[in-house]
C-alpha cells in the first residue's frame, strides 16, 4: 500500500470514477474470470486431443467454440478499453489522474496481447504447426 501511495497522487487514492468505480471493478473481475475459464477450456481441449490421439480415435471438433472464444477476446477488451476511456473516464474521471489511468490501460493492453497470443497457440497451435 505504501508503494501505491507514493506512485499515485492523493486525489487518485479515493477512486477515479467516483460513483462509477464499481463498473470498472466488476468488468475487471468478470474479465479475469473469463480469462481463467478460457485458459482452462484450452487445456481441457488440448488434453482431449492428446487422449484421443493416444487412443487412436478422432478428437472432437472444437474449432467453432475455439473461434468464438478467441474472437470474443480479440474484440471485447479493446472495445471495453475504448468505452472506459471515451465515456467513463472523460465523464467521471479526475483530470489529475489521467496519467495513472493511461498507464493502467497500457498495462492491461499488454496483458491482453499476451492472453490472445497464448490462447491462439493453445487453441490452434497444433493445427498450425501440424506436420500432417
Amino acid at each position: 500500500m505504501a508503494l501505491l501511495v507514493e506512485a499515485l497522487p492523493e486525489a487518485c487514492m479515493t477512486g477515479t470514477f467516483r460513483s462509477h468505480g464499481g463498473v470498472a471493478l466488476a468488468v475487471t473481475v468478470v474479465g479475469l474470470l473469463a480469462a481463467a475459464f478460457s485458459l482452462m477450456k484450452g487445456f481441457q481441449w488440448l488434453h482431449e486431443e492428446l487422449a484421443a490421439e493416444r487412443a487412436g480415435h478422432a478428437a472432437p471438433l472444437r474449432h467453432p467454440a475455439r473461434g468464438w472464444i478467441l474472437g470474443a477476446w480479440v474484440l471485447a477488451p479493446p472495445a471495453w478499453l475504448y468505452c472506459e476511456d471515451i465515456f467513463l473516464f472523460r465523464m467521471y474521471g479526475k483530470a489529475e489522474c489521467f496519467a495513472s489511468f493511461a498507464y493502467a490501460q497500457q498495462i492491461v493492453t499488454h496483458g491482453w496481447i499476451v492472453l490472445v497470443a497464448v490462447l491462439t497457440l493453445l487453441y490452434f497451435g497444433r493445427v498450425v504447426f501440424s506436420r500432417r
